[in-house]
């Protein structure tokens, strides 16, 4: 029947396709499971697992003396979906460290809920190894419906399919909670009558949004090739959210979902994407530009992304003109396709340029500076301050910070180069410590005197230049005489408050809690002078030094 071919197909281009995404994806999942801590502290409480091989327990007491009321909306507004990398970095700490609740405020029925939290945060941030390692530990677990749910749509989106379908047998298949799956499960295995009286019983329900999932359903059962049908196409468009079991259908029959539905896809749902020959190409650049920032694949898998779109030799070869009438997502890939074939170092240098200009509103300087990085020997190619300081970036992002200097003085315009170069010392000085004082107080002494310390950027070298240097009695001086204009909103003030109190204390679970809420959705980078400050109080304060001279070093770009 066409299902079976269609999952042939499917299987077969996503091992061709998906082969080298999915190889690195299990090396960019942080989850080294040798000599790993117990499942959990006690023999009571499932919350209470450990997954993780890192014997420091800074997160042990960030739950101490808190409610469950509280623990709850802490773990519910964590923002599991930000791009920021840093921000998934704690998060997914959090979820697999040591944990440890105060059982005077946490019943059973609780515990069962804060279990099935962290294990849902572990499935939208894409740990799907993880919620098989913590299934494993225990036999408690043996025939727990949540979470073997949650292993048969992490077998889906991953193209397990027959591993997904086997664990279904393992539980009460139960039609209100397993229904779509057991529909889904029958097609696969040819059992086309008992998905027949399911899609019944579905659609007697007459439940919102699954319109789509019948119809497709029904579709995949005939030998019709169903992915140019409209009225697929027109239910799909009506489908808002899209979860494993949707996105695993799709595959199946060869549609691609769109992007307004992809956009705002948590990371399990960006990693499918990823991997699935179904997407547009298009769709899967965006995801890998966003797993990319996230810090789940390798800047590596982006460029392979990247040669993925399909253009035609003469829009190669017209690649600097024709790339500005194209959305970013497209101009990327078509700049990288052209630089690597173009052997003319003069209009290679000029792509470079263009290429680097429309990531940094993206945030992917740093990315594709490690892409484009060492082209060129860049200095003979620069014509103007705008390109050195530039290329200047792109060198600091690599720590390259020798070579991040000197493409400053081909074309040096002062304050400008003045400020870049203030911004290279700090940015060196996380790294090594080390810093030329007099040198650092006469580049700070151009800039104080010029207009540009009213730019955004400047203010930020400003704030870090004071938050981490030794201010020896010269540089206190100049930064006495130093004028910066902002606009603070209450909020934000109230914010920083807030924030510098709570992480005096050491209060993890508030400070936390502040700082993701600052955070958002959003890149750290950025937020304004005010919340950036904020943000590195509570880091600094809370003791994670390598959190924030990661995010440091990016504010310095």
């Amino acid at each position: 029947m066409r299902v079976s071919l269609i999952l042939k197909i499917n299987n077969l281009f996503t091992l061709i396709l998906a082969l080298f995404f999915m190889c690195k994806l299990a090396a960019a999942n942080q989850n080294v499971f040798k000599n790993y801590d117990s499942f959990r502290n006690s023999k009571e409480y499932l919350s209470e697992f450990v997954i993780t091989n890192k014997k420091e327990d800074k997160w042990k007491n960030i739950f101490s003396n808190k409610s469950f009321k509280e623990i709850e909306l802490f773990l519910k507004t964590i923002p599991i979906n930000t791009s920021d990398q840093m921000i998934q970095k704690m998060i997914f700490e959090i979820l697999v460290s040591k944990k440890t609740f105060d059982r005077n405020l946490i019943n059973s029925d609780d515990d069962k809920i804060l279990f099935e939290i962290l294990i849902n945060k572990l499935f939208d941030t894409g740990r799907l190894n993880e919620i098989e390692l913590v299934y494993s530990q225990t036999s408690e677990l043996e025939s727990n419906s949540f979470i073997l749910k949650k292993m048969i749509e992490g077998n889906l989106l991953r193209n397990r399919h027959s591993e997904a379908c086997k664990i279904l047998q393992k539980v009460n298949q139960d039609p209100n909670i397993f229904g779509k799956i057991m529909i889904i499960c029958n097609i696969i295995n040819n059992k086309f009558d008992q998905a027949k009286l399911g899609l019944q019983l579905l659609k007697e329900q007459n439940q919102p949004g699954d319109i789509f999932f019948i119809d497709l359903a029904f579709s995949l059962m005939s030998e019709k090739d169903i992915s140019e049908s409209s009225d697929l196409k027109k239910n799909l468009n009506q489908v808002k959210d899209l979860n494993p079991i949707i996105m695993s259908s799709l595959q199946f029959a060869d549609i691609s979902p769109n992007f307004e539905q992809i956009e705002k896809l948590s990371t399990s749902g960006l990693l499918f994407v990823l991997s699935n020959p179904s997407v547009d190409t298009d769709l899967k650049i965006f995801c890998s530009e966003m797993l990319v920032k996230q810090g789940r694949i390798s800047v590596d898998m982006l460029s392979e992304a990247y040669q993925l779109s399909s253009f035609d030799e003469n829009e190669i070869q017209k690649a600097e003109s024709l790339y500005k009438s194209l959305s970013p997502v497209l101009a990327r890939p078509l700049l990288y396709q052209s630089i690597i074939r173009d052997n003319k170092p003069e209009s290679k240098f000029r792509k470079i340029i263009a290429l680097l200009k429309i990531s940094i509103n993206d945030n992917l300087l740093s990315e594709i500076s490690n892409l484009v990085g060492d082209s060129l020997d860049f200095e003979n190619y620069v014509r103007n301050n705008e390109d050195t300081i530039l290329i200047s970036k792109m060198f600091q992002s690599k720590k390259k910070f020798i070579e991040a200097r000197s493409i400053l003085n081909k074309f040096y315009d002062s304050p400008k180069s003045d400020v870049r170069n203030l911004a290279i010392d700090i940015s060196e000085f996380l790294l090594t410590n080390n810093l030329d004082y007099y040198s650092f107080e006469k580049q700070l002494e151009k800039v104080k005197d010029s207009e540009s310390i009213e730019s955004t950027f400047t203010k930020k070298v400003i704030m870090l230049l004071i938050d981490e240097l030794d201010l020896n009695q010269n540089l206190f001086e100049q930064l006495l005489n130093v004028s910066i204009s902002t606009s603070i909103k209450s909020t934000d003030i109230k914010n920083f408050f807030l924030a510098s109190k709570l992480s005096d204390e050491k209060d993890f679970f508030n400070s936390l809690s502040i700082l993701f809420n600052i955070a958002g959705d959003n890149n750290l980078t950025q937020l304004n002078l005010i919340e950036t400050y904020s943000v590195l109080t509570i880091l600094k304060n809370l003791g994670l030094e390598d959190e924030y001279k990661q995010l440091a070093s990016r504010i310095l770009l």
